[in-house]
């Protein structure tokens, strides 16, 4: 065959005419198992969680750098991250529900309850998903805690040193966009007791 020929025979007509009448092609459906289904959201899950955690860690640092520009941008990650968990937990929990009742379990059993009904390779890595997911529950509760205790330091410095400034008669906005007073903290206060 020569490069003319091949040409003529890959051409966008000849092309689309050999695909409409070809009857080579065929389908093939391949049912997709709820505990493999499972696994990947397991997996799915634990990266998402740690995405949350890094997302998490550059909030501290913005915070503890007062790098305040940048917390918008950086609060927004953590929120769509948190709004992609939800949605990743609750596929999951309808997945856990289906594979509870192929166990023989009832339909909210926990993840450690299917783990020990289910057999390998499932239950090892199964289990090994459990326990991470655990830990990664641990460190966003407790980078979580540590932002909003720098957060609200943070807060309390700005209200003293707005305070300082124009003395006790500060206005700020409420949520309805009014003006308010503003409430200070007593500078004689000591916060560490």
């Amino acid at each position: 065959m020569t490069a003319r020929d091949t040409r003529r025979h890959t051409s966008p007509s000849h092309l689309s005419s050999y695909l409409r009448d070809s009857t080579t092609c065929s389908r093939t459906v391949v049912e997709v198992d709820d505990r493999n289904e499972l696994s990947r959201r397991l997996w799915l899950l634990r990266e998402q969680l740690e995405q949350l955690v890094c997302a998490l860690d550059i909030q501290q640092l913005v915070l503890t750098n007062n790098r305040l520009r940048w917390l918008p941008i950086v609060t927004e990650d953590v929120e769509q991250l948190v709004d992609d968990i939800r949605a990743s937990e609750a596929e999951r929990a309808m997945l856990s529900s289906a594979v509870a009742v192929e166990l023989g379990l009832p339909e909210n059993a926990a993840l450690s309850d299917l783990v020990d009904a289910v057999g390998e390779p499932y239950q090892a890595v199964w289990r090994r998903h459990r326990l991470s997911l655990l830990s990664l529950r641990a460190e966003i509760e407790n980078i979580s805690s540590t932002n909003r205790s720098v957060g609200m330091r943070g807060l309390s410095a700005n209200r003293e040193a707005l305070s300082a400034l124009g003395g006790d008669a500060l206005d700020t906005y409420d949520p309805s966009g009014g003006t308010k007073p503003l409430t200070t903290v007593s500078s004689n206060f000591d916060r560490t007791a």
